[in-house]
């Protein structure tokens, strides 16, 4: 079988666990990108991972009505780690839209000598 089979995760590899959770038990394969014949190139490239049903189907889940973040969560994982071995352009080419912020995050360091107060 190829490199990024649908039989190995990108962010889990071969082991068998809920991704968000660590369950080994009730699990369901959820693809990473779905819909408009996604599901078969997240299945080529790994872009899956293992989920309980909850965390797949349930209200809070990837695919249920409170899902959202959790499940922009998995993209920007999953195109985080293709892109430690592949440019931006080829995860675009693939899946037609990045997931991640054009500018890294930067977090506000607060200046030592200001006892937590300073203008910004």
């Amino acid at each position: 079988m190829a490199k990024g089979s649908h039989t190995s995760s990108i962010l889990t590899g071969k082991d068998k666990y809920c991704y968000l959770t660590g369950e080994t038990r009730g699990l369901e394969k959820h693809h990473i990108y779905f819909g408009a014949g996604l599901r078969q190139i997240s299945d080529k490239h790994g872009f899956w991972v293992w989920l309980t049903a909850e965390k797949h189907r349930g209200t809070k889940g990837v695919h249920g009505r409170d899902g959202h973040e959790t499940d922009l969560r998995l993209k920007r994982a999953c195109q985080r780690r293709f892109e430690e071995t592949h440019s931006r352009e080829e995860f675009m080419a693939i899946i037609g839209r990045s997931y991640l912020p054009d500018e890294p995050e930067v977090e506000t360091q607060i200046p030592a000598d200001t006892d937590g107060f300073y203008l910004l």
